[in-house]
C-alpha cells in the first residue's frame, strides 16, 4: 500500500465559508490539492497532523477563493475610462478604444486572469466577445464559464446566427469541469434585448437544451433599454439607426424587458447580468424560473443606477450572485479592480447587508448561477483547495468576517491556484 503525501495544513486566526465552517482559531488541512478537513487546529485528527508541514498566517482569515459571475476580461488591456452620464457616448468611445487596443485579445484576457488571481477569485463567468478569449482562458485555466457573444436584430438575425454556430463549432465542446474544477466551460450570450432579437434568443435556447450550453444575457439594465423595447424609442433607436443596423422589422414589445423575456425564462435556465429595473411581479418569476442574477455594484453605481432590489430577490428566494463587470467601469484607484471583495465591502458598508449574506453570495451563489458545483467553493472535505486569505487582527472579539468587510486590506491568494498546494 502507497504512502499517501503528507498534508500541508493552513492555521489562521479564523476560517470561514458559507456552509456552516466557523471556527476561530481555525485550520484547512490539504492533501493533493482537495481540502481534507477543516475546523479548530487543536481538534484536527492525529492522523491528518502527523508529518504534516504547517503554515501559521496569524494575522489572517482563511476563505475558499470567491466567485466572480460576471466579467470582461478581454477589456482588462483597456483600462478604467472616464463616464460622463452620456451612454451613448460611452459605448462609442469603449467601440474606438477596443479596435484601438495596443494588446491583442489573448493578452487583455490573461492580464484579467492575472488580476482576478491575485485578487483572490477563483472562479469566473466571462463573457467573450470572440473565441479567442476563450483559447487564451483556457491556456492558463481559470475556471468557470467563458459566454460566447452573440449579436443580431431584426433581419439581421440569420447572420447572427450562423456567426454564432461557426463560432462554437471552432471552440473545443466541454460541458462539465474536469480535474479539481479547473476547466472552463462554453456558455453563449445574446448580448441584450436592443442588439439580439427573438429569433437568435430562440435558438441559443434550442442549443442550451440540446447540448446544455450555459446561457447568459444582460437584461432590465437600463431605463434606455426599457423604452427601447417597450416602444422602440430613445437612446438605442437612435444609435442603431447611427450604426445602419435598424430596420423595419423591428417592432417594439409594449411591455417591460423583462416581461418580454419571460419565454425564454421559461424554455432555459438564465443567468441575467445587472436587472437593475425590475417590478414587483419579476421577483416571483424570476424564482418560478429558477433564473439568477447576477449583480455589479461598482458598475451600477458607475452608471447612476441605484435601488437595485438584491435584498427583495433574495428575500423572494431568487439566487442572487456578484459579479466586477469590466475593468472599464472600476474606479482608477482601486488595487485589485478584477477582485470581488470591493463589492462586497461596497454593499456590507452602503447598505448594511448581513455579512454571512454576501459570503454566500460571492461563492456559493455564483457557482449556483454559473451551474457548476457549489460545493467547491466551500471549506468542505474533498473541496478543491483554493483557498484567500485577508488580514484581520486577532485580538479584536469582532467577527472575522466583519472585520474583513470593514478594512481595506487586500485579498490573496493563499496556495497556488494551479495546484492547491
Amino acid at each position: 500500500m502507497s504512502k499517501q503525501t503528507p498534508a500541508t495544513i493552513y492555521r489562521a486566526a479564523a476560517i470561514r465559508d458559507a456552509v456552516g465552517t466557523d471556527a476561530r482559531p481555525g485550520a484547512v488541512v490539504v492533501r493533493e490539492g482537495r481540502v481534507v478537513a477543516a475546523g479548530l487546529p487543536d481538534r484536527l485528527p492525529r492522523r491528518l497532523t502527523r508529518d504534516a508541514r504547517w503554515i501559521d498566517c496569524p494575522d489572517a482569515l482563511i476563505m475558499p477563493a470567491l466567485v466572480n459571475a460576471h466579467a470582461h476580461l478581454d477589456l482588462t488591456g483597456l483600462g478604467p475610462i472616464d463616464y460622463a452620464d452620456d451612454f451613448g457616448d460611452w459605448l462609442e468611445r469603449v467601440r474606438r478604444a477596443r479596435g484601438e487596443m495596443r494588446d491583442g485579445i489573448a493578452e487583455s484576457v490573461l492580464r484579467g486572469v492575472a488580476m482576478s488571481v491575485d485578487a483572490g477569485v477563483g472562479w469566473v463567468g466571462d463573457i467573450a466577445h470572440k473565441p479567442e478569449a476563450i483559447a487564451a482562458r483556457r491556456t492558463c485555466r481559470l475556471p468557470g464559464v467563458s459566454y460566447l457573444e452573440a449579436f443580431g436584430l431584426g433581419k439581421r438575425q440569420p447572420e447572427g446566427i450562423e456567426q454564432l454556430d461557426s463560432a462554437l463549432k471552432s471552440i473545443p465542446y466541454d460541458t462539465e469541469i474536469p480535474d479539481l474544477a479547473r476547466g472552463v466551460v462554453v456558455g453563449i450570450s445574446p448580448h441584450a434585448p436592443y442588439s439580439a432579437g427573438a429569433e437568435l434568443f430562440d435558438h441559443v435556447c434550442d442549443l442550451s437544451r440540446n447540448r446544455a450550453y450555459r446561457v447568459c444575457t444582460h437584461l432590465a439594465e437600463t431605463l434606455e433599454e426599457i423604452a427601447f423595447v417597450r416602444d422602440n424609442t430613445g437612446l438605442f433607436r437612435d444609435l442603431l439607426e447611427r450604426f445602419g443596423l435598424w430596420d423595419d422589422s423591428i417592432t417594439p414589445a409594449g411591455e417591460h424587458p423583462i416581461d418580454w423575456f419571460e419565454p425564454f425564462l421559461r424554455h432555459s435556465r438564465w443567468l441575467i447580468v445587472h436587472a437593475n429595473y425590475v417590478e414587483d411581479h419579476h421577483l416571483d418569476l424570476l424564482h418560478r424560473t429558477d433564473t439568477s442574477v447576477v449583480y455589479c455594484p461598482i458598475a451600477s453605481e458607475y452608471f447612476g443606477h441605484t435601488g437595485h432590489r438584491y435584498r427583495e430577490m433574495l428575500d423572494a428566494g431568487v439566487n442572487v450572485c456578484l459579479g466586477t463587470d469590466s475593468i472599464l467601469c472600476q474606479p482608477p484607484d482601486e488595487t485589485q479592480p478584477m477582485g470581488l471583495l470591493p463589492a462586497m465591502r461596497r454593499l456590507f458598508q452602503r447598505d448594511g447587508t448581513d455579512a454571512q449574506t454576501l459570503l454566500e453570495m460571492a461563492t456559493v451563489n455564483g457557482m449556483r448561477a454559473l451551474e457548476l458545483s457549489e460545493y467547491d467553493a466551500t471549506l468542505r472535505r474533498g473541496a478543491p483547495a483554493l483557498l484567500t486569505a485577508v488580514g484581520i487582527d486577532p485580538d479584536d472579539p469582532t467577527d472575522p468576517l466583519e472585520q474583513m468587510l470593514r478594512s481595506d486590506q487586500p485579498m490573496r491568494m493563499l496556495n497556488d491556484h494551479q495546484t492547491g498546494s
